[in-house]
C-alpha cells in the first residue's frame, strides 16, 4: 500500500502548489508560479481553470517518471463556498458551480476543487475531495449574533491549517482531538483567531472583511463611523479593495512583510514602532477575548502561519498571552499535509465524506 498516493492541489493568487503523499509522508512537490499578466486575461477566478490545468497536468505527470505510484485520490483546497461544517467533502456539481461562479466569493482557493475534479478523470477516479474549505466552521448561534438584526458574523478564516495544527498539539498533549479546547491564531497575510472545541471551530473572526486585528494588508475591525464615511466617499468595490488589500501594515507603512517593518523598528523609526506595537497588541487582545470565550479553560494557545516564524514577534506576543495557558508555536502552513490526511481518512474509511 506504500505505492498508493493522493495528489494534492493548493492554488494561490499567483501560484499553484502540487504535491503527492502516501499515508506516511510527502513524496514530491512543486510550486508553479503564474505571471500576473497571464492571469489578467481572465475576468473571473473560475475562468483560469483550463489555463492552470494544462500547466499542472505536466507537473503531475513528471512525478510518475520511474515510479509505480497508484493514485487513490485527488484533493484540492476548498474555497469560499456556503458555510459548512468542517471535515472532508466529496466534490459534487453544486460545489463546483458555487466555486466556479464565485457565488459566495471569488478567491484563488476556489480553483482547488475545480482542478481536483478535472484531474481525477485523468486517473479514472470516481470522486475528488476537499478538506475544511475556507468557509468551514461550526460557529455557535451565540457567536453569529452581530448586534444588527439581519447581519450575521461570518466564520471565514484558515480552518485547514488551524485544525491540522490543533491535531498536532492534541497528539503531543495526548488529548483526543474530539476533547480539545484550544485558541488557535493563524498569522499570515490574513489573520484568523479561532476557538476550537471538540475538534470543531465554534467561533472565528472573518479574516477578510470582518472582525479581528489588522493584518499585513487587511483592516480588521475598524470604528463604524469611519466605515460609514468611507462608504459616502467611495464605491463599494473601492472600499472593499482598501479594506482587504491596502490597509494594515501596508496602509500605515507601505510595507506588508513583517520583517521589513521590524527592520524599521530596529532602526529607530518611531511610526513603525507605534504601528508594530499596535499590531502585536491587537492580536494579543483578540487571543485574550477568545481565551475568555473558553471560560478560561483553553488547554493551549497555538500560534501558526508564516508570521509565527518571526522570533521577535512571537516573543512579544508571548509577553501578553503566554501567562494564560500552554503556549505552542507551529510556524508555517500545514495545508498540503492537512489536505492529504483528510483525503486518506475518507479513503481508509476512518471518516465518512460529507455532502455539500
Amino acid at each position: 500500500m506504500n505505492n498508493e498516493i493522493v495528489i494534492v492541489i493548493n492554488p494561490g493568487s499567483t501560484s499553484t502548489k502540487i504535491a503527492i503523499y502516501n499515508r506516511k509522508t510527502k513524496l514530491g512537490s512543486k510550486t508553479i508560479g503564474h505571471y500576473q499578466s497571464d492571469l489578467d486575461q481572465f475576468e473571473r477566478i473560475g475562468d483560469q481553470l483550463e489555463y492552470r490545468f494544462e500547466i499542472i497536468r505536466d507537473t503531475v505527470n513528471s512525478f510518475f517518471e520511474n515510479n509505480t505510484y497508484k493514485v487513490v485520490g485527488v484533493v484540492g483546497r476548498g474555497g469560499i463556498v456556503k458555510p459548512l461544517s468542517g471535515g472532508t467533502y466529496k466534490i459534487n456539481s453544486e460545489f463546483l458551480y458555487d466555486a466556479a461562479n464565485g457565488t459566495y466569493g471569488d478567491h484563488a482557493s476556489n480553483l482547488g476543487s475545480l482542478l481536483a475534479d478535472r484531474l481525477k478523470d485523468e486517473f479514472g477516479l470516481k470522486d475528488s475531495y476537499t478538506v475544511d474549505p475556507v468557509s468551514s466552521s461550526n460557529i455557535s448561534p451565540i457567536a453569529e449574533i452581530s448586534g444588527v438584526p439581519g447581519i450575521k458574523r461570518n466564520g471565514r478564516g484558515h480552518p485547514l491549517n488551524m485544525k491540522m495544527t490543533a491535531r498536532k498539539v492534541a497528539l503531543m498533549q495526548n488529548i483526543p482531538f474530539e476533547k480539545t479546547n484550544y485558541v488557535v491564531a493563524h498569522l499570515g497575510g490574513g489573520i484568523s483567531i479561532a476557538h476550537i472545541q471538540g475538534g470543531k471551530i465554534v467561533d472565528i473572526n472573518d479574516a477578510l472583511l470582518g472582525m479581528g486585528p489588522f493584518s499585513p494588508n487587511r483592516a480588521g475591525a475598524i470604528p463604524l463611523r469611519g466605515i460609514m464615511k468611507l462608504c459616502t466617499e467611495m464605491t463599494y468595490d473601492e472600499v472593499a479593495n482598501l479594506l482587504s488589500k491596502n490597509s494594515g501594515l501596508k496602509g500605515y507603512l507601505g510595507k506588508e512583510d513583517l520583517r521589513d517593518v521590524i527592520q524599521l523598528v530596529e532602526s529607530g523609526h518611531e511610526n513603525a514602532t507605534l504601528i508594530y506595537n499596535a499590531f502585536v497588541y491587537q492580536i494579543s487582545k483578540e487571543i485574550g477575548a477568545y481565551f475568555a470565550a473558553t471560560k478560561g479553560q483553553a488547554q493551549a494557545i497555538i500560534a501558526t502561519g508564516g508570521i509565527a516564524f518571526n522570533e521577535k514577534f512571537i516573543t512579544d506576543l508571548k509577553s501578553y498571552v503566554g501567562c494564560l495557558t500552554e503556549f505552542h508555536v507551529y510556524p508555517g502552513e500545514n495545508e498540503m499535509e492537512a489536505l492529504a490526511e483528510g483525503a486518506f481518512r475518507v479513503i481508509d474509511k476512518v471518516e465518512i465524506a460529507q455532502t455539500y
